[in-house]
C-alpha cells in the first residue's frame, strides 16, 4: 500500500514543509535596512531618507 502512495506522502511532507518556512519567515522578519547592513558588513548604506536627515543636519550647521 506504501509503493502506491509514496507520491502523496512525498507531496504532503514537502507541503507541510513549506507551510512551517513560510509561517516561520513571517513571525521572524527583519527590515530591508538590517538584512542589506548584515550583507555589506560594516559598510554604511545611504538611504534616501537618510539624505534628508543629513541635508537637515548640514543646514542647521550653516545657519549657525
Amino acid at each position: 500500500m506504501l509503493a502506491k502512495w509514496w507520491k502523496r506522502i512525498a507531496l504532503l511532507i514537502c507541503i507541510v514543509a513549506i507551510l512551517f518556512n513560510i509561517t516561520y519567515k513571517l513571525v521572524h522578519r527583519t527590515n530591508i535596512k538590517e538584512q542589506l547592513t548584515t550583507v555589506i558588513g560594516s559598510e554604511a548604506i545611504k538611504f534616501s531618507e537618510d539624505k534628508k536627515e543629513e541635508n537637515a543636519d548640514t543646514t542647521e550647521e550653516n545657519n549657525k
